[in-house]
């Protein structure tokens, strides 16, 4: 017999022979250890599960700190005699948390039996309104919810171009908001009853709806890129002055001049 050894294997060739080489016991020990590290895995998961079903991980006190829903806090009593560690209290937490009405949801679970919530709800600075329906808009810009207090003294803005939006959009920025707010303070200050703000072709140019006792509401146009505080003083003095003659608007969007009808 011719024997042949290989520098690449560990086992010779021999030409004209029926011999085969043993089979390497490395694959079989490499499986029987990855079997036993899945066994463990499992046994280790297992353990977990039924020590987090023991009465004594069952929620015994679930608090709602801060913001108060009647509706999430009726979602958190439900918890109570569920594991500490359940998927429930889980879901519960990640739905609050995507609810456009809550700007701050953080839960602890007070082991063994406890579970403490912190929630700040979104508080509406101005009412969005489009196609005839009234959102709630919190200071970012955030259109949260739905707005149906119709005694409410918040601000409201009409989009009159009716762009389609939905809870969760953005529609105007913090900046923005605040110089809306601004305008109608000014205006206050002049005695000027604001109704609304109707938006027209940008962000910037405000048409002010101004009540006037005993007589039709007239329209204030301004533009806020430009200076408030003299667009303001503008109107009002020709209010003043020739208000009685005014039965439309009032546009003082050009510094220095104003134009009525």
């Amino acid at each position: 017999y011719l024997v042949v050894f290989s520098s690449e294997k560990r086992h010779p060739k021999l030409f004209g022979s029926s011999y085969v080489a043993p089979t390497s016991s490395n694959n079989r020990q490499y499986l029987d250890k990855s079997w036993r590290a899945i066994l463990i895995v499992v046994a280790l998961i297992l353990t977990v599960f039924l020590l987090g079903r023991l009465p004594m991980w069952r929620l015994k006190a679930v608090e709602l700190r801060g913001d108060q829903s009647e509706r999430i806090t009726k979602d958190l009593n439900a918890l109570l005699g569920q594991s500490i560690f359940s998927s429930s209290v889980s879901r519960m937490i990640s739905r609050t948390k995507d609810d456009f009405a809550v700007d701050k949801f953080d839960c602890r679970r007070g082991l063994p039996a406890t579970l403490r919530c912190d929630m700040t709800l979104r508080k509406a600075e101005i009412i969005w309104e489009s196609e005839g329906v009234r959102y709630s808009v919190d200071k970012n810009g955030v259109l949260f919810a739905t707005h149906t207090d119709t005694h409410s003294n918040t601000l409201v803005v009409e989009d009159t171009l009716r762009q389609p939006v939905k809870p969760g959009s953005v529609v105007a920025s913090p900046e923005i908001i605040m110089q809306y707010k601004r305008l109608v303070e000014l205006l206050l200050i002049k005695q000027l009853t604001v109704t609304k703000l109707l938006l027209n072709e940008s962000m910037y140019q405000i048409t002010v709806v101004i009540e006037r006792p005993g007589k039709n509401p007239i329209n204030g146009l301004f533009l806020l890129s430009g200076n408030a505080d003299s667009q303001v003083e503008a109107l009002a003095l020709i209010l003043a002055t020739k208000g009685d003659s005014i039965s439309e608007r009032v546009d003082v969007r050009v510094q220095g001049y104003v134009y009525t009808k």
